[in-house]
């Protein structure tokens, strides 16, 4: 049957979310009903914009009509990278407080201070440190007597929970006493620029003398990053929540974007490091940008890839694209049995389109989000305050998500599910390639093929749920879905 016209309203608002349950079996033809469902429509909360200031204080189950909550989807062994300023690192990373051993620790100073001869080198410092009971951010810390920094700095990360590579990147980035050769005793005064907000002249840094010393600063961060984890309220940046993140200081007029921030990990650094890099940052590491350019959490994120592997963060994928392949990622809400699989587009174009796609998967589902084919957003054009949109969380709904694919193939398409159905060109599912368009009952998706003697789509499905790539179901609400599909691309 032909594709059905659009519904008045189709074109005023965004698509109702589908509900489908999460692994419906892979129908044989269209009359096959998985005997999905919808949610009525119900309000939902989400976080707001902070203003960010330096505070250097020392599933997929769908059904549900609540926002999505912070999502850490990288394990330890996972990640990418490109630098993500909403996923610069995974909780499990983060926290891994057994990561390292004090003899690892000091092997690893040891190690990146080679060239450094003096008698105040990192390597040769020796710390003598008191008893410290236990509180609501650490486990009491058991001193010593002429330890290495390693021993305390091991002793300490495990005390407050925290990775100590973790703390060894920070101290690199905030002071490069990893491998500066130029120390003195001076030089730890600041040493993790703990009490050191940026509320100088100019936004420079405006110690507190009150907390210099290696072992004041080294116990300090340890004890700060927890605090950002037992107390989040307390701070500007929250996961699951989006934050317009200055590219520089305040008095540099360079302003910031909003990111939306994943975990509480990157919600960590922002607080301490309350700026993003900019383009020229990033284009130039481990050189300078431009004059609105900061480099503190792009440093965190490239040293700990140097020193000791993924972050488990980074953007949600590097999608491989050669000409009309492009690979599906290993990454999660991606169905396992096509992870890492090749899918042979019909264009280079839709190649790059379905590209831009598979690097959305893991965005939340906001209802309104991505306009007119352009980017993720907050879904305020679209659906003005309904469901989750306009809430503080960026990502797609399902037709946001299907238009941004397309504009990004060089194809301009209508903005609702509706619109989408009754336009471009119907198409047998026989003649089905990916970048072709699939259709419910209000709802939309991408095709992306058989694959494996299996059809798959990529879709933005419901509030609650992610960017995913699952196997294709044949109906929405017991309607079956269209009878071909549609596209948009020659």
């Amino acid at each position: 049957m032909p594709a059905p016209p659009a519904t008045k309203g189709d074109d005023t608002k965004p698509d109702p979310a589908v509900v489908d349950t999460p692994a419906a079996p892979v129908p044989s033809g269209t009359t096959d009903d998985p005997k999905v469902g919808r949610d009525a429509p119900a309000a939902g909360s989400g976080g707001s914009s902070s203003t960010p200031q330096s505070t250097n204080d020392g599933g997929t189950s769908g059904g549900t009509a609540t926002p999505p909550t912070s999502s850490d989807c990288s394990g330890t062994g996972t990640g990418s990278t490109t630098f993500d300023p909403g996923n610069i690192i995974s909780d499990a990373v983060f926290y891994n407080a057994t990561a390292m051993t004090r003899t690892q620790v000091d092997q690893f100073v040891t190690t990146q201070g080679a060239a450094c001869t003096s008698s105040y080198c990192l390597k040769n410092v020796r710390l003598t440190t008191p008893n410290t009971p236990a509180d609501a951010y650490c486990a009491a810390y058991t001193g010593g007597t002429n330890e290495t920094f390693g021993a305390v700095l091991a002793k300490l990360s495990v005390a407050c929970k925290i990775n100590p590579q973790v703390m060894l990147v920070t101290l690199q980035k905030e002071s490069a006493l990893l491998t500066r050769t130029d120390v003195s005793a001076a030089s730890y005064a600041a040493a993790y620029g703990w009490h050191c907000p940026d509320t100088g002249p100019g936004g420079t840094a405006n110690c507190d003398p009150a907390y210099a010393g290696l072992f004041n600063q080294t116990k300090g961060m340890a004890r700060q990053w927890a605090r950002y984890r037992v107390d989040p309220g307390k701070y500007n940046f929250h996961a699951g929540q989006t934050a317009t993140i200055l590219w520089n200081v305040v008095e540099s007029g360079c302003g910031g974007a909003p990111v939306y921030i994943r975990n509480q990990a990157t919600a960590s650094l922002y607080n301490y490091t309350p700026y993003q890099p900019n383009a020229a940052s990033l284009a130039a590491y481990p050189g300078v940008g431009d004059k609105c350019s900061t480099y503190g959490n792009r440093n965190f994120f490239f040293l700990f890839q140097k020193y000791f592997g993924s972050t488990g963060g980074g953007a949600s994928a590097d999608i491989p694209l050669n000409g009309v392949t492009v690979t599906i990622p290993s990454i999660a809400h991606v169905a396992p049995a096509v992870a890492g699989k090749q899918i042979v587009a019909p264009s280079a174009a839709v190649a790059k389109g379905l590209a831009a796609g598979f690097a959305a998967i893991g965005l939340p589902y906001v209802y309104g989000g991505g306009t007119n084919g352009g980017g993720a957003d907050q879904g305020c054009a679209r659906a003005g305050g309904e469901l989750n949109s306009c809430q503080g969380i960026v990502g797609f709904d399902c037709s946001g998500l299907t238009g941004y694919v397309l504009k990004q193939a060089g194809y301009q398409i209508p903005g609702y599910s509706g619109a989408q159905r009754a336009a471009g060109t119907s198409v047998p599912w026989s003649q089905g390639r990916p970048g072709d368009i699939i259709g419910y009952n209000g709802h939309v998706a991408v095709y992306l093929g058989v694959i494996d003697g299996t059809p798959y789509l990529l879709e933005a499905p419901t509030v609650g749920m992610f960017v995913q790539i699952r196997p294709v179901y044949y109906s929405n609400g017991g309607v079956p879905v269209d009878s071909v599909l549609h596209r948009y691309w020659s």
